[in-house]
């Protein structure tokens, strides 16, 4: 098992994997067309912004686990003294390799990288699945709520 941070280079297998990670979870259909190219080119730019990262976790060659984070800085932050906050996106590790810490690696190495870019609040939505990872991390219910029109 080796972790690496995704480069520019890297941006198709980061693809990929997140739109596999949008299969299983059933969120295709809630695409745009051409999503893959606009999420590679909004990715590209933010990488060159140096805004966002991915972390992968290879074995034998083959990613099998998959996490990210966007910072942003978006109303009401902007006008916070930290007018950003991050945000944890991808995670992501193929159904046969889970369970083996892989996710846990991938969010200490973002948390890292976040922390090191001045960020202080880090935001993420869950899935059932994942709860129990970011409990571990200490993320907390923030009582956020939700409402699709």
């Amino acid at each position: 098992m080796e972790i690496k941070k995704a480069e520019i280079k890297d941006l198709s297998l980061v693809v990929n994997m997140k739109m596999d990670m949008f299969k299983e979870v059933g969120s295709i259909a809630l695409l745009q067309d051409n999503a893959e190219e606009k999420i590679f080119e909004k990715y590209k730019e933010l990488y060159q912004e140096e805004k966002c990262c991915h972390y992968l976790v290879y074995e034998n060659e083959k990613v099998i686990a998959i996490g990210g984070a966007v910072i942003k800085e978006d109303v009401p932050f902007c006008f916070f003294k930290t007018p950003m906050y991050g945000y944890i996106i991808d995670v992501y590790c193929i159904p046969e390799k889970r369970r083996n810490g892989y996710s846990s690696k991938i969010m200490k190495e973002l948390i890292n990288w976040l922390r090191d870019k001045g960020v202080h609040n880090i935001k993420l939505k869950p899935s059932k699945a994942g709860r129990h990872l970011y409990e571990k991390l200490d993320f907390r219910d923030s009582g956020e709520m939700e409402l699709w029109i």
